[in-house]
């Protein structure tokens, strides 16, 4: 899963209508008449998107990446699949959805049309060893924390947001490690990011 692994997200999930985190910066997603063994849905303001069908047994079935400041409609067949449970991955720069399909033996397609997971993506920037960290839409509290590839934590609180939002900057020590991984985890959701100094 390209993007997934790329942002090291641990969570496994995709939205009828989408919540978006700024009118126009990010996608929403609506699914459209689902037929015997087709997933077919919409994708709005799909500028720097991918979309991925995944399950655990087999891994990436489609991937895709959209980029488009409109409307993006997009259908799946999954006539030769195998029945089990598929997932429907859409991230962009800002949020990731992810929703759950189910394929009957008979090939019949059951979509979840609300998210199983929704996380907002952090901002990051990085000025030399300083790093800023951004968090949108926020409803509760997020855990941080801050390692690098031995394990070692410089960074572990639990933060509050202020009006939906969320800032830290750390000070990363370049002479500590040239890697660091910054961890935010939302309602049991894992967002990592990794941070060179080099």
């Amino acid at each position: 899963m390209k993007k997934v692994f790329r942002s090291a997200l641990m969570i496994g999930f995709l939205s009828i209508s989408a919540s978006m985190m700024g009118k126009d910066r990010d996608f929403s997603l609506s699914f459209g008449k689902t037929e015997a063994e087709t997933v077919k849905f919409e994708v709005s303001n799909a500028k720097n998107v991918s979309v991925v069908v995944y399950n655990d047994t087999f891994g990436e079935l489609f991937s895709e990446d959209l980029n488009s400041d409109g409307n993006v409609i997009k259908s799946y067949n999954f006539k030769d699949l195998d029945a089990g449970v598929y997932y429907l991955l859409v991230e962009s720069d800002w949020k990731i959805e992810k929703y759950k399909i189910k394929v009957s033996a008979d090939n019949k397609v059951i979509i979840d049309k609300k998210p199983v997971a929704e996380i907002t993506k952090p901002e990051f920037q990085v000025n030399g060893n300083k790093v800023k960290m951004l968090l949108s839409g926020l409803k509760n509290t997020a855990k941080i924390s801050v390692s690098d590839f031995s394990g070692n934590v410089y960074y572990n609180k639990t933060k509050s947001a202020t009006d939906g939002k969320l800032e830290v900057t750390f000070d990363l020590n370049p002479e500590a490690a040239d890697n660091y991984i910054i961890s935010v985890e939302q309602s049991g959701k894992v967002f990592n990011q990794t941070i060179s100094l080099k």
